[in-house]
């Protein structure tokens, strides 16, 4: 027998343990502990600790179940993104995950592989478990998901873009904005001779939009891109190497290229020294997303910021909000940043060639 609570620890381990059983244990009443539970903000501090060591005392855990038949929701949020592989969508899953729990909410989470038919599956799976509200990424969805949206009656918010678009509320940036802002930094600089290296499958408006942005800045100024100055590639690292090859083989003369993403351009980056292509003496390199490596790459890497921990607060906020019945905004733009490293400069004379390393298995001139 347990001496302070008179049961028995055996018997525990067979029984599941009930609000009553903890309210026991800490010498409180049951509606105390239930106000620990779900409002500790207006319990007292001691009464708070005297539950929650009844609470570990016991193993209590909250029947989830119960509470989803009583109130008709089971205080559960779905995020579906592309992927998890990049630190962007790393980071604000994890904001919009710890701003759910604050409130009781637990997070599902999903990834589609930038893919329409894999989206809509993991869709389904969250809506068929009784989810209460839904966060995706971008405003490309096919229309088998908004009507299985519709169908759902659940509240929806898209990230990383600042327009709703079919009826989805969205919480972002201005994408195409920020690539402008970026091509007329190296406008002002002095470089007219350009290339870009874009992730734009069907699904990434975000990256389209981003595309569109370095093309209408460069239309301003008199320039437009030929098809062989832009490179469309999957979203890696191998590929931004491959591309940027490909751009200066193709077009020797480039002396600035833009990327829709951080990770091409680090690549292109990693394929530009083993070129032995100065970076930005000889060629001026950006990215998109300011993830933690391109402040550490040499050099470091001119990009843009998005505030990603803000938008998954944004998100997770936005669906409280809307569950709770309260009003609710259709977007919310939120402010990107021009990170200005050393990956950028003004462009080189007519008169200079690439520096070029030599490596053990290049063959030394005589």
């Amino acid at each position: 027998m347990d001496k302070k609570s008179g049961a028995d620890p055996g018997h525990r381990l067979n029984t599941k343990v009930k609000i009553e059983d903890v309210a026991r244990e800490a010498a409180v009443s049951a509606a105390t502990v239930s106000r620990v539970l779900n409002h500790p903000e207006i319990v007292r501090p001691e009464l708070r600790d005297k539950v929650a060591r009844a609470i570990a005392n016991l193993s209590y855990t909250r029947d989830s179940a119960a509470r989803a038949l009583k109130s008709g929701r089971m205080r559960t949020i779905g995020a579906i993104v592309p992927t998890l592989g990049l630190g962007i969508f790393a980071e604000g899953v994890e904001a919009l995950q710890n701003r759910l729990s604050e409130s009781g909410y637990t997070l599902f989470i999903a990834n589609s592989q930038y893919d329409q038919r894999r989206e809509l599956q993991e869709m389904q799976s969250l809506i068929e478990r009784g989810i209460d509200g839904i966060v995706l990424v971008g405003g490309s969805h096919g229309p088998e998901l908004r009507a299985l949206l519709r169908q759902a009656n659940v509240p929806v918010i898209t990230t990383y873009v600042s327009k709703a678009q079919g009826g989805i509320p969205a919480i972002g940036i201005d994408n195409q904005r920020a690539t402008r802002e970026l091509t007329q930094y190296l406008l002002r600089l002095g470089h007219v001779r350009f290339g870009t290296i874009a992730n734009v499958p069907p699904s990434n408006d975000r990256s389209r939009a981003r595309l569109e942005g370095i093309q209408k800045a460069l239309a301003e100024a008199g320039i437009h891109l030929q098809p062989t100055q832009i490179v469309r590639a999957d979203h890696s690292l191998a590929q931004g190497r491959s591309a940027l090859r490909q751009l200066m083989n193709d077009h020797p003369d480039i002396t600035a290229i833009i990327c829709t993403t951080d990770t091409l351009a680090i690549g292109a980056m990693a394929e530009a020294r083993k070129m032995g292509l100065d970076v930005p003496q000889y060629l001026s390199i950006t990215g998109f997303d300011d993830v933690e490596l391109s402040a550490q790459v040499d050099p470091p890497l001119t990009t843009i910021s998005i505030p990603a921990a803000e938008i998954g607060r944004g998100a997770a906020d936005y669906l409280i909000n809307a569950i709770a019945g309260m009003p609710i905004p259709k977007s919310v733009q939120l402010p990107h940043r021009l990170i200005m490293r050393a990956s950028t400069a003004p462009p080189r004379t007519k008169s200079s060639t690439p520096r070029r390393t030599t490596t053990k298995s290049s063959p030394k001139r005589r």
